[in-house]
């Protein structure tokens, strides 16, 4: 986060900043998951794409949508696992 800004605030810059869109900020996901042997703290939050914006992968190589029942087809790194299992019942399946 920068200097005065609030968590919602810095997810909604860094969609833009990263994907090019705006969002709708909803609930938090999960627990904090502590990272960087405790120099950052990831946390999680259900957002909306807000005016029609489509993600663009303007400083990552790839992006895809996942449905809830495709979660385990990406090699989390161990400190996303519980926030993978938290999001599964929150989207929809491809069945």
């Amino acid at each position: 986060m920068d200097p005065g800004e609030t968590e919602v605030q810095a997810l909604i810059r860094e969609c833009q900043e990263e994907l090019g869109v705006d969002v709708e900020v909803g609930a938090r996901v999960g627990d904090d998951i502590t990272m960087l042997d405790g120099a950052a703290i990831l946390k999680v939050y259900v957002a909306r794409l807000v005016n029609g914006a489509v993600p663009v992968p303007l400083e990552h190589s790839d992006i895809r949508w996942l449905a809830g029942d495709e979660l385990d087809s990406v090699p989390w790194l161990p400190a996303d696992a519980p926030i993978v299992v938290a999001l599964q019942p929150l989207l929809p399946s491809t069945a």
